[in-house]
Protein backbone atom coordinates (compact mmCIF):
# COMPACT_ATOMS: atom_id res chain seq x y z
CA UNK A 1 0.00 0.00 0.00
CA UNK A 2 1.43 3.33 -0.98
CA UNK A 3 0.74 6.65 0.63
CA UNK A 4 1.32 8.57 -2.59
CA UNK A 5 -2.38 8.94 -3.34
CA UNK A 6 -3.78 11.97 -1.51
CA UNK A 7 -7.48 11.39 -2.05
CA UNK A 8 -8.23 7.71 -1.96
CA UNK A 9 -11.45 7.13 -3.86
CA UNK A 10 -12.92 4.56 -6.17
CA UNK A 11 -13.84 7.23 -8.71
CA UNK A 12 -16.11 9.22 -6.46
CA UNK A 13 -16.33 12.95 -6.97
CA UNK A 14 -14.21 14.60 -4.29
CA UNK A 15 -14.47 18.22 -3.18
CA UNK A 16 -11.13 19.98 -3.79
CA UNK A 17 -9.57 21.27 -0.63
CA UNK A 18 -11.48 18.97 1.70
CA UNK A 19 -9.04 18.37 4.52
CA UNK A 20 -10.41 15.30 6.26
CA UNK A 21 -10.40 12.43 3.76
CA UNK A 22 -11.39 9.45 5.92
CA UNK A 23 -13.10 10.63 9.14
CA UNK A 24 -12.71 8.82 12.45
CA UNK A 25 -15.23 6.22 13.58
CA UNK A 26 -16.95 6.68 16.98
CA UNK A 27 -14.57 4.16 18.57
CA UNK A 28 -11.38 5.78 17.24
CA UNK A 29 -9.54 8.40 19.28
CA UNK A 30 -7.20 11.19 18.13
CA UNK A 31 -3.53 10.65 18.93
CA UNK A 32 -0.39 12.76 18.35
CA UNK A 33 1.80 11.74 15.43
CA UNK A 34 4.57 10.96 17.91
CA UNK A 35 2.52 8.03 19.24
CA UNK A 36 1.88 6.39 15.85
CA UNK A 37 5.12 4.40 15.69
CA UNK A 38 4.36 2.74 19.03
CA UNK A 39 0.93 1.54 17.90
CA UNK A 40 1.49 0.82 14.23
CA UNK A 41 5.02 1.40 12.87
CA UNK A 42 3.93 0.95 9.25
CA UNK A 43 0.91 3.27 9.47
CA UNK A 44 -0.71 1.21 6.72
CA UNK A 45 -3.81 0.05 8.53
CA UNK A 46 -4.61 -2.88 10.77
CA UNK A 47 -2.93 -6.23 10.32
CA UNK A 48 -5.64 -8.74 9.42
CA UNK A 49 -5.69 -12.44 10.34
CA UNK A 50 -8.21 -15.24 10.05
CA UNK A 51 -9.19 -16.86 13.32
CA UNK A 52 -8.48 -20.59 13.48
CA UNK A 53 -9.95 -21.10 16.95
CA UNK A 54 -12.22 -19.31 19.41
CA UNK A 55 -9.19 -18.84 21.67
CA UNK A 56 -7.58 -16.46 19.16
CA UNK A 57 -10.47 -14.01 19.52
CA UNK A 58 -11.32 -11.79 22.50
CA UNK A 59 -13.23 -13.87 25.12
CA UNK A 60 -16.92 -14.33 24.31
CA UNK A 61 -16.84 -12.33 21.06
CA UNK A 62 -17.49 -15.25 18.72
CA UNK A 63 -20.57 -16.20 20.75
CA UNK A 64 -21.83 -12.60 20.63
CA UNK A 65 -21.33 -12.36 16.88
CA UNK A 66 -22.97 -15.71 16.20
CA UNK A 67 -25.99 -14.65 18.26
CA UNK A 68 -26.24 -11.34 16.37
CA UNK A 69 -25.21 -12.33 12.84
CA UNK A 70 -26.32 -15.95 12.57
CA UNK A 71 -24.32 -19.02 11.63
CA UNK A 72 -20.67 -17.97 11.50
CA UNK A 73 -17.79 -20.35 10.69
CA UNK A 74 -14.29 -19.31 11.68
CA UNK A 75 -13.23 -18.93 8.04
CA UNK A 76 -15.59 -15.96 7.76
CA UNK A 77 -14.29 -14.35 10.97
CA UNK A 78 -11.40 -11.90 10.68
CA UNK A 79 -9.37 -10.32 13.47
CA UNK A 80 -7.87 -6.85 13.03
CA UNK A 81 -5.04 -5.80 15.32
CA UNK A 82 -4.85 -2.37 16.98
CA UNK A 83 -3.57 0.26 14.58
CA UNK A 84 -3.12 3.97 13.91
CA UNK A 85 -4.10 5.74 10.73
CA UNK A 86 -4.08 9.22 9.18
CA UNK A 87 -7.42 10.84 8.40
CA UNK A 88 -6.30 13.89 6.42
CA UNK A 89 -4.51 14.60 3.15
CA UNK A 90 -1.32 15.79 4.80
CA UNK A 91 -1.14 12.68 7.01
CA UNK A 92 -0.64 14.87 10.07
CA UNK A 93 -3.82 13.94 11.93
CA UNK A 94 -4.02 10.42 13.29
CA UNK A 95 -6.50 8.27 15.15
CA UNK A 96 -5.96 5.03 17.06
CA UNK A 97 -8.18 2.04 16.26
CA UNK A 98 -8.72 -0.72 18.86
CA UNK A 99 -8.98 -4.46 18.23
CA UNK A 100 -11.81 -5.33 15.82
CA UNK A 101 -13.50 -8.55 14.74
CA UNK A 102 -15.28 -8.63 11.37
CA UNK A 103 -17.93 -11.32 10.88
CA UNK A 104 -19.75 -12.45 7.74
CA UNK A 105 -22.73 -14.32 9.19
CA UNK A 106 -25.69 -15.99 7.51
CA UNK A 107 -28.11 -13.27 8.67
CA UNK A 108 -25.88 -10.20 8.91
CA UNK A 109 -22.41 -8.74 8.57
CA UNK A 110 -21.17 -7.43 11.90
CA UNK A 111 -18.21 -5.61 13.40
CA UNK A 112 -17.23 -6.01 17.05
CA UNK A 113 -14.88 -3.37 18.46
CA UNK A 114 -13.00 -3.42 21.75
CA UNK A 115 -14.37 -0.22 23.19
CA UNK A 116 -16.90 0.69 25.86
CA UNK A 117 -19.57 -1.90 25.09
CA UNK A 118 -19.79 -5.62 24.49
CA UNK A 119 -22.38 -5.70 21.70
CA UNK A 120 -21.17 -5.37 18.09
CA UNK A 121 -20.56 -1.77 17.06
CA UNK A 122 -22.29 -2.23 13.68
CA UNK A 123 -24.61 -4.93 12.35
CA UNK A 124 -26.11 -4.82 8.84
CA UNK A 125 -28.64 -7.53 7.85
CA UNK A 126 -27.79 -9.15 4.53
CA UNK A 127 -31.11 -8.20 2.93
CA UNK A 128 -30.54 -4.49 3.63
CA UNK A 129 -27.09 -4.16 2.08
CA UNK A 130 -27.10 -1.51 -0.65
CA UNK A 131 -23.44 -1.67 -1.68
CA UNK A 132 -20.08 -3.24 -0.90
CA UNK A 133 -16.95 -1.22 -1.64
CA UNK A 134 -13.24 -1.93 -1.27
CA UNK A 135 -10.77 0.83 -2.18
CA UNK A 136 -7.34 2.16 -1.44
CA UNK A 137 -7.41 5.33 0.64
CA UNK A 138 -4.37 7.21 1.93
CA UNK A 139 -1.94 4.51 3.17
CA UNK A 140 -4.35 1.62 3.57
CA UNK A 141 -7.39 -0.14 2.10
CA UNK A 142 -10.94 0.43 3.29
CA UNK A 143 -13.83 -2.01 3.08
CA UNK A 144 -17.30 -0.48 3.48
CA UNK A 145 -20.60 -2.34 3.65
CA UNK A 146 -23.49 0.13 3.40
CA UNK A 147 -27.22 0.19 4.01
CA UNK A 148 -29.63 3.11 3.92
CA UNK A 149 -29.10 3.90 7.60
CA UNK A 150 -25.84 2.17 8.50
CA UNK A 151 -22.23 1.83 7.39
CA UNK A 152 -19.68 -0.75 8.43
CA UNK A 153 -16.09 0.19 7.55
CA UNK A 154 -12.72 -1.30 8.36
CA UNK A 155 -9.24 -0.17 7.32
CA UNK A 156 -6.57 -2.78 6.77
CA UNK A 157 -3.15 -3.42 5.26
CA UNK A 158 -3.05 -4.28 1.58
CA UNK A 159 -1.66 -7.77 2.14
CA UNK A 160 -4.87 -8.63 3.99
CA UNK A 161 -6.81 -8.55 0.70
CA UNK A 162 -6.13 -12.24 0.09
CA UNK A 163 -7.74 -13.13 3.43
CA UNK A 164 -10.71 -10.87 2.73
CA UNK A 165 -11.41 -12.14 -0.80
CA UNK A 166 -13.16 -15.46 0.08
CA UNK A 167 -15.64 -14.10 2.68
CA UNK A 168 -16.26 -11.01 0.57
CA UNK A 169 -17.06 -13.15 -2.45
CA UNK A 170 -19.32 -15.29 -0.25
CA UNK A 171 -21.17 -12.16 0.91
CA UNK A 172 -21.76 -10.92 -2.64
CA UNK A 173 -23.14 -14.30 -3.67
CA UNK A 174 -25.26 -14.40 -0.51
CA UNK A 175 -26.75 -10.97 -1.28
CA UNK A 176 -27.62 -12.04 -4.83
CA UNK A 177 -28.97 -15.47 -3.98
CA UNK A 178 -32.45 -16.00 -5.36
CA UNK A 179 -32.23 -12.87 -7.50
CA UNK A 180 -32.01 -13.12 -11.28
CA UNK A 181 -32.08 -10.28 -13.77
CA UNK A 182 -31.65 -10.39 -17.52
CA UNK A 183 -28.32 -9.42 -19.06
CA UNK A 184 -28.73 -7.90 -22.51
CA UNK A 185 -25.95 -7.80 -25.12
CA UNK A 186 -23.46 -9.79 -23.07
CA UNK A 187 -19.85 -9.11 -23.94
CA UNK A 188 -17.26 -6.36 -23.60
CA UNK A 189 -17.56 -2.92 -25.22
CA UNK A 190 -14.54 -0.62 -25.25
CA UNK A 191 -15.27 3.10 -24.96
CA UNK A 192 -12.76 5.51 -26.45
CA UNK A 193 -9.49 4.96 -28.24
CA UNK A 194 -7.94 2.62 -25.70
CA UNK A 195 -6.75 -0.96 -25.62
CA UNK A 196 -7.70 -3.41 -22.92
CA UNK A 197 -4.47 -4.34 -21.06
CA UNK A 198 -3.82 -8.03 -20.49
CA UNK A 199 -4.42 -7.57 -16.76
CA UNK A 200 -7.89 -6.20 -17.40
CA UNK A 201 -8.66 -8.83 -20.02
CA UNK A 202 -8.06 -11.36 -17.23
CA UNK A 203 -10.32 -9.37 -14.87
CA UNK A 204 -13.10 -9.31 -17.49
CA UNK A 205 -12.73 -13.05 -18.06
CA UNK A 206 -13.01 -13.61 -14.32
CA UNK A 207 -16.22 -11.56 -14.16
CA UNK A 208 -17.76 -13.65 -16.95
CA UNK A 209 -16.69 -16.89 -15.27
CA UNK A 210 -18.12 -15.79 -11.92
CA UNK A 211 -21.38 -14.70 -13.58
CA UNK A 212 -22.11 -18.24 -14.76
CA UNK A 213 -24.63 -19.17 -17.45
CA UNK A 214 -26.33 -15.78 -17.63
CA UNK A 215 -23.03 -14.08 -18.46
CA UNK A 216 -22.03 -10.45 -18.01
CA UNK A 217 -22.34 -7.30 -20.13
CA UNK A 218 -19.38 -4.94 -19.69
CA UNK A 219 -17.96 -1.61 -20.77
CA UNK A 220 -14.30 -0.66 -20.43
CA UNK A 221 -12.60 2.71 -20.61
CA UNK A 222 -9.91 4.91 -19.09
CA UNK A 223 -10.21 7.96 -16.86
CA UNK A 224 -7.54 10.67 -16.91
CA UNK A 225 -6.05 11.47 -13.52
CA UNK A 226 -6.69 14.93 -12.14
CA UNK A 227 -3.86 17.27 -13.09
CA UNK A 228 -2.23 14.58 -15.22
CA UNK A 229 -0.08 13.47 -12.29
CA UNK A 230 -0.69 9.76 -12.89
CA UNK A 231 -1.46 7.53 -15.88
CA UNK A 232 -5.15 7.15 -16.82
CA UNK A 233 -7.06 4.73 -14.59
CA UNK A 234 -8.70 1.74 -16.24
CA UNK A 235 -12.39 1.28 -15.40
CA UNK A 236 -14.55 -1.81 -15.99
CA UNK A 237 -18.30 -1.65 -15.39
CA UNK A 238 -20.29 -4.88 -15.56
CA UNK A 239 -23.87 -5.92 -15.10
CA UNK A 240 -24.58 -9.54 -14.18
CA UNK A 241 -27.78 -11.35 -13.23
CA UNK A 242 -27.28 -10.42 -9.59
CA UNK A 243 -25.15 -7.25 -9.35
CA UNK A 244 -23.73 -4.08 -10.86
CA UNK A 245 -19.96 -4.15 -10.54
CA UNK A 246 -17.52 -1.25 -10.95
CA UNK A 247 -13.78 -1.96 -10.86
CA UNK A 248 -10.94 0.50 -11.37
CA UNK A 249 -7.19 0.83 -11.08
CA UNK A 250 -6.31 2.00 -7.57
CA UNK A 251 -5.71 5.73 -7.51
CA UNK A 252 -2.08 6.47 -8.32
CA UNK A 253 -1.37 2.78 -8.92
CA UNK A 254 -2.54 2.19 -12.47
CA UNK A 255 0.80 0.68 -13.46
CA UNK A 256 1.15 -1.62 -10.46
CA UNK A 257 0.15 -5.15 -11.59
CA UNK A 258 0.09 -6.34 -7.98
CA UNK A 259 -2.39 -3.73 -6.76
CA UNK A 260 -5.92 -5.05 -6.27
CA UNK A 261 -8.48 -3.00 -8.23
CA UNK A 262 -10.86 -0.73 -6.40
CA UNK A 263 -14.29 -2.36 -6.35
CA UNK A 264 -17.91 -1.30 -5.91
CA UNK A 265 -20.58 -4.02 -5.99
CA UNK A 266 -24.28 -3.10 -5.93
CA UNK A 267 -26.90 -5.88 -5.74
CA UNK A 268 -29.37 -5.79 -8.66
CA UNK A 269 -32.37 -6.01 -6.32
CA UNK A 270 -31.21 -2.84 -4.54
CA UNK A 271 -30.65 -0.74 -7.68
CA UNK A 272 -33.06 2.16 -7.94
CA UNK A 273 -31.57 4.33 -10.67
CA UNK A 274 -28.39 4.61 -12.73
CA UNK A 275 -28.00 7.78 -14.79
CA UNK A 276 -25.30 9.70 -16.64
CA UNK A 277 -25.05 13.37 -15.64
CA UNK A 278 -22.34 14.91 -17.79
CA UNK A 279 -19.07 13.19 -16.96
CA UNK A 280 -20.56 11.54 -13.86
CA UNK A 281 -22.32 8.24 -13.34
CA UNK A 282 -24.91 8.42 -10.56
CA UNK A 283 -25.83 5.11 -8.89
CA UNK A 284 -28.76 5.07 -6.47
CA UNK A 285 -29.35 1.87 -4.54
CA UNK A 286 -31.37 1.20 -1.39
CA UNK A 287 -30.73 4.63 0.00
CA UNK A 288 -27.00 4.57 -0.88
CA UNK A 289 -25.95 7.05 -3.57
CA UNK A 290 -22.59 7.03 -5.33
CA UNK A 291 -21.35 9.58 -7.88
CA UNK A 292 -18.49 8.37 -10.05
CA UNK A 293 -16.48 10.79 -12.17
CA UNK A 294 -15.64 8.65 -15.20
CA UNK A 295 -16.01 10.92 -18.24
CA UNK A 296 -19.09 11.59 -20.36
CA UNK A 297 -18.56 8.76 -22.86
CA UNK A 298 -18.04 6.04 -20.29
CA UNK A 299 -20.83 7.36 -18.04
CA UNK A 300 -23.29 7.31 -20.94
CA UNK A 301 -22.21 3.81 -21.97
CA UNK A 302 -22.56 2.53 -18.40
CA UNK A 303 -26.03 4.04 -17.97
CA UNK A 304 -27.09 2.51 -21.28
CA UNK A 305 -25.66 -0.83 -20.20
CA UNK A 306 -27.81 -0.88 -17.07
CA UNK A 307 -30.82 0.53 -18.91
CA UNK A 308 -30.71 -2.32 -21.44
CA UNK A 309 -30.65 -4.94 -18.71
CA UNK A 310 -33.96 -6.60 -17.97
CA UNK A 311 -35.91 -6.32 -14.76
CA UNK A 312 -34.97 -8.34 -11.72
CA UNK A 313 -36.99 -11.45 -10.95
CA UNK A 314 -37.78 -12.58 -7.40
CA UNK A 315 -36.32 -9.49 -5.75
CA UNK A 316 -35.33 -9.54 -2.13
CA UNK A 317 -37.07 -7.15 0.24
CA UNK A 318 -34.97 -4.17 1.27
CA UNK A 319 -35.87 -2.91 4.72
CA UNK A 320 -35.57 0.73 5.75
Amino acid sequence: MSGQSPGGTLLTVDRPGREIVDPAEPWEVPIPSSAVSRIDPSGEGARMSRATSDAELPPGVLRILRFTCGSLPLERTLLLAPSARPIDRTCRRYVATPVQVLAFGERATGLWVDWRRRDPAVVIPVERIGSVEDIRILRYRRLSVRAADARLSIRYRAEGRELLDPPLWWLRKKIGRGVSGEVAAAGLRVVGDVEVPARWQAVATGVVTDAGEEGAAMVFGAVAAAGGTHPPRAVLIAITASELLVMADPEGGACDPEASPAMLAVPRHALQEVTAEGDRLVIRSAGVDRVLSIGAGLAAAAAELVGCAGTVRAPLRIGH
